[in-house]
């Protein structure tokens, strides 16, 4: 009789926990979760300005920021290259990049370190 309680109370844990185990090894698998931009900070500036980023599941390690290349031809912008900042600070929900040289007026986006990237955010280039 007592081996029945044992074997019932070892079945009836076992389908609690085992959910629970599944899911976490689930997300430690792969499960890459999509960063968001909400806002940057200013929306516009030149080479060399700091810009700060804010949003969510930016997550540790580091990832890149990507800010469009300049265009110098129909082609180009076809092809659009990514130029990527230099990261001063990068937190869950914040970025600090300086602009870098050569870009354009375009989208800026984030990509962390597995590999998913954010929605865009457009970014003024001022010449002067």
């Amino acid at each position: 009789m007592k081996a029945r309680h044992l074997i019932f109370l070892f079945v009836l844990v076992a389908c609690f926990l085992l959910p629970c185990l599944a899911g976490q090894a689930g997300e430690e698998a792969g499960a890459c979760p999509k960063p968001f931009i909400k806002s940057i900070f200013p929306w516009a500036g030149k080479a060399g300005y700091l810009v700060t980023i804010h949003g969510g599941q930016f997550n540790v390690p580091r990832g890149e920021v990507l800010f469009t290349e300049g265009v110098n031809s129909p082609l180009d912008f076809i092809l659009a290259h990514r130029v990527k900042a230099e990261i001063l600070s990068w937190t869950y929900h914040r970025i600090s990049v300086i602009v870098p040289k050569s870009v354009a007026t375009g989208p800026v986006f984030v990509r962390v370190h597995c590999g998913a990237e954010s929605n865009t955010i457009e970014f003024t280039v001022n010449k002067k």
